[in-house]
């Protein structure tokens, strides 16, 4: 028992780390010193939960799953109103994770009436982002197919909103496609990419081809962003002038896949886009 409390204690320790140096290049980029306040610990711990939360996960994702396996098959909870015609969404993960980072996301809108959440993978790991582009094209393709939909929604955290950009803007699947929204996306690339280890981190330099194909993708988006975010430098990068912003003070870039506050405004938002297409007012 000892051995397992042990084990546990320098797991958490060990997520702690980025977060510490997170924090640093934050107080570098806005020119602040680190001081001890309430808000920058409770900063701090989430954070680090949250990378405890998540790494946790991934060994359960690693495998592939079809659209099917993720379509809700009966209510769990309040029945939707029949006037709304619920979207497909998409989810589209960052650079190292797998699709197991979006559980608590696809409970969540599975809870308020979606029935189609998938969930996919980027395959074959290390490659070049257009790599991860055509195959998530493949992917939109058999949602749409499996699910019955015209168009679906994306979701896409950090990397994941550069990949699905890429793959609207050059390949030419944006027609299926009402809504992207982003989560701590480097729309202008990140510095951080300097300690990437697979391939895809190349494509997130700030001077890399890819970003410059990308930055100013025109389509319709949403991007969910904070200046807390240590993984976007700078973090503006994650708040682009072609899209919707709407910030979220003292989140950090992992925290965005567990948080409450994300969930509610990714919720909003699809309903919007709803209600567009039903021609409410």
């Amino acid at each position: 028992m000892d051995g397992v409390l042990t084990l546990a204690f320098v797991y958490l320790l060990v997520c702690t780390i980025p977060v510490l140096v997170g924090a640093c290049v934050l107080a570098m980029e806005h020119r602040a010193p680190i001081r001890s306040s309430r808000a920058g610990i409770s900063w701090f711990f989430r954070e680090s939960a949250a990378h405890a939360v998540v790494i946790a996960a991934l060994p359960f994702g690693w495998w592939p799953v079809s659209p099917i396996q993720h379509h809700r098959r009966e209510d769990i909870a309040e029945t939707p109103s029949p006037n709304q015609n619920r979207v497909p969404v998409l989810l589209v993960h960052g650079y190292g994770m797998n699709r197991a980072c979006f559980t608590f996301l696809k409970t969540y809108l599975h809870t308020r009436g979606w029935d189609w959440v998938w969930a996919i993978n980027h395959r074959p790991r290390s490659s070049p982002i257009p790599v991860f582009a055509k195959n998530l094209g493949r992917s939109i393709e058999r949602l749409v197919a499996e699910s019955g939909s015209e168009q679906i929604d994306i979701v896409a955290h950090s990397m994941g909103g550069i990949v699905t950009a890429y793959a609207l803007q050059e390949f030419g699947y944006a027609r299926h496609v009402r809504k992207v929204i982003t989560l701590g996306t480097p729309w202008a690339g990140t510095l951080t990419y300097v300690f990437s280890w697979l391939r895809e981190g190349m494509d997130m330099a700030p001077d890399s081809e890819v970003i410059e194909t990308v930055k100013n993708y025109e389509g319709n988006t949403v991007a969910i962003w904070s200046r807390h975010d240590h993984m976007n430098v700078p973090t503006s990068s994650a708040n682009p002038s072609h899209a919707h912003s709407i910030e979220v003070p003292h989140i950090g870039h992992q925290e965005m896949l567990i948080s409450a506050r994300c969930f509610r405004i990714i919720a909003e938002t699809l309903n919007e886009n709803t209600a567009l297409v039903e021609g409410q007012q």
